[in-house]
């Protein structure tokens, strides 16, 4: 899909596809999962999602069935027997987590990489970098977190030449309005492109299986909400609401 006046910067191969026999998925969906079940996948495994969704690209597999996608979410359980008690507890997949398995599953696809959460850095400069690992070909990992939950980041959908926050789902026939507190997504481009002689940066993620677009300026609205950058709120967003950058060395 061409963003109309704008310039994308982006890895350059197919990002993952997913088939579950009927429709191709943009990554996983942990919803796949049953609500029900322990560990508690479907409500918090957004991180083992973007995970697996990173490690895919880099080994090069654009194509997989949504069983075998749901057989690597499971290993990912298997491989870090706390993570169970984290989805259950509502924390959910911490950074290093995400960061030891792309590493280890690289490794034994003979493909060497190194990771970095830079929330120590907070959010200023992070769109740099962000930008600097897509042109390197490497989708990364981005996390929004806010200390109040009801602080929410809006997710958008490119249509007929504009990006919407509500848009008609054709499977359940409604419209839907996506917003988020606390969630792990993985990044795939960013879209520069100006709009009334301003601006704007919008990044592309994949997030539940599908394409959205994020406006960076409301990013930085979403984690600095809670005042002044040197407030213990926004230093504690700006930590959480990070992103983990992955180099093939």
């Amino acid at each position: 899909m061409r963003i109309q006046a704008g310039i994308r910067t982006g890895i350059e191969e197919r990002f993952i596809l997913v088939s579950d026999g009927y429709n191709n998925h943009y990554g996983g969906r942990q919803e796949w999962f049953p609500e029900a079940a322990s560990p508690k996948v479907h409500k918090y495994g957004c991180g083992i999602v973007a995970a697996i969704n990173v490690y895919l690209y880099l080994a090069k597999i654009n194509w997989i069935s949504r069983a075998d996608y749901m057989i690597l979410v499971r290993e990912f359980l298997s491989m870090y027997p706390t993570s169970g008690f984290l989805l259950n507890t509502g924390i959910g997949i911490l950074p290093w987590q995400m960061s030891s398995y792309i590493k280890r599953k690289c490794a034994s696809a003979g493909i060497s990489v190194k990771s970095a959460w830079l929330g120590r850095d907070g959010i200023d400069g992070m769109y740099e970098h962000m930008k600097k690992a897509l042109e390197n070909n490497t989708p990364l990992i981005w996390a929004f977190f806010n200390l109040k939950p009801s602080h929410k980041i809006q997710f958008y959908k490119y249509s007929n030449g504009e990006f919407r926050d509500t848009y008609l789902d054709a499977k359940s026939i409604e419209h839907h309005c996506d917003k988020v507190n606390s969630h792990y997504v993985t990044v795939t481009a960013v879209i520069e492109r100006e709009v009334d002689d301003k601006l704007q940066r919008w990044v592309e993620i994949s997030s539940w299986g599908s394409k959205y677009y994020v406006n960076y300026a409301e990013f930085e609205h979403f984690v600095r909400e809670g005042g002044g950058k040197i407030n213990p709120v926004n230093l504690i967003n700006g930590y959480c609401s990070n992103i983990l950058i992955i180099d093939k060395s």
